[in-house]
């Protein structure tokens, strides 16, 4: 019997599941670069004197970039160099950039949680700005990175346009449609330096700078080839982020795990989320929707907010497949989203194998938060 190890929150759990039961398990090939390489890129960002650097991921891999471009400045003599991020990022940041200790300059970071809402107001306060973000998945923008992110955090009149440009109501992980050419419309011209980073589970895995659509198209041209897994269709799943804190913390950002997996399990299947979500739903639409204040036949047509497109998604999926979770959330709050619920990993599988046969096999995925699976069409 295989002994499998999945992340959940913080901690990792055993899923004891038999050789006769495991379709296979699988991850992206990403492979860090030596920290040497990942340094010497990273001291290649132009930096100047009263610099703003905006960081739009938390992930350990953003806190060494953050931390390195911060050293840098500092080691030249440049001591003015304010740190942004959003709100909703401010904490896994701060956290990151401590672990990075006894390292001194990361100590003394000082970030500020965004509270403005002219992007461009901001950055004419200071000398140049230079971003920093990761590329992901995304099940709107089909990628995530830093196009996609300022539109998330800053611009909500381009995030309201290119929700309604989506093509359906089903989640689209790694297509550059309609809603990528908004985001990356709404970025041109841009006067910062972009830091796109590629990383995994291992360390950072690909440093690239440039203008904002430059970095991005760089960084996808690496990612997309080490994270797209091709997979034979499945009648289950079992499905868990990787050991980065934010793809597990709320349920807003741990679903887009589920949306990277979900196409390879068949109609009448069942997709099963493994998912602490210690910090709850993510707020928004999702809270707003088990609180009453968002009825189900108000989620298609009302204007939108953050995380509005996961309702559609479970609305849209939920009844061709069993969308499953096990999670630290109330019962109540994911029943009335329309997920099943399970008490842990072995209550999963077990609920599997009672519904679809003792002898069905389950596929695995183990950190789908960075791995797309694709089926043959």
């Amino acid at each position: 019997m295989p002994e499998i190890w999945l992340k959940y929150g913080s901690t990792d759990v055993v899923l004891d599941i038999r050789f006769e039961n495991l379709a296979s398990q699988v991850s992206s090939s990403l492979q860090a670069i030596p920290d040497e390489q990942a340094k010497a890129a990273l001291d290649a960002v132009p930096v100047t004197d009263s610099m703003l650097m905006l960081a739009l991921s938390s992930s350990r891999a953003s806190a060494k970039a953050v931390s390195a471009i911060f050293e840098n400045a500092r080691a030249k003599g440049f001591a003015s160099v304010a740190v942004d991020v959003p709100a909703r990022l401010a904490g896994s940041l701060r956290t990151n950039l401590a672990a990075l200790a006894p390292d001194p300059q990361a100590q003394a970071i000082s970030i500020n949680r965004i509270d403005y809402h002219s992007l461009a107001e901001r950055m004419s306060k200071f000398q140049s700005t230079v971003i920093v973000s990761q590329v992901a998945y995304d099940p709107l923008f089909g990628f995530a990175g830093a196009p996609s992110a300022l539109v998330r955090s800053m611009l909500p009149e381009k995030m309201a346009e290119a929700f309604s440009a989506r093509q359906s109501n089903a989640p689209a992980p790694g297509t550059e449609g309609a809603p990528l050419k908004v985001a990356l419309g709404a970025v041109e011209g841009l006067q910062a330096t972009s830091v796109e980073l590629v990383a995994g589970a291992s360390g950072i895995a690909g440093v690239h700078a440039g203008t904002v659509p430059e970095a991005f198209s760089k960084a996808l041209a690496q990612f997309k080839p080490a994270t797209e897994v091709q997979v034979d269709s499945v009648k289950s799943a079992i499905i868990s982020a990787s050991g980065e804190s934010g793809a597990h913390t709320t349920l807003s950002s741990a679903l887009n795990s589920l949306w990277n997996s979900v196409h390879a399990v068949k109609d009448g299947g069942s997709a099963v989320l493994l998912a602490e979500c210690r910090e709850g739903l993510g707020g928004g639409a999702l809270q707003a929707y088990v609180e009453g204040r968002l009825a189900q036949e108000q989620v298609s047509n009302t204007p939108y907010s953050d995380g509005l497109e996961h309702l559609l998604y479970i609305q849209e999926l939920k009844e061709k497949k069993e969308l499953a979770l096990v999670s630290t959330l109330p019962h109540y709050y994911a029943t009335k989203l329309g997920f099943t619920t399970f008490g842990g990993a072995r209550d999963a599988l077990e609920g599997m194998l009672a519904k679809h046969g003792r002898g069905h096999k389950a596929l695995v995925v183990a950190d789908a938060d960075i791995t797309l699976l694709k089926t043959a069409a």
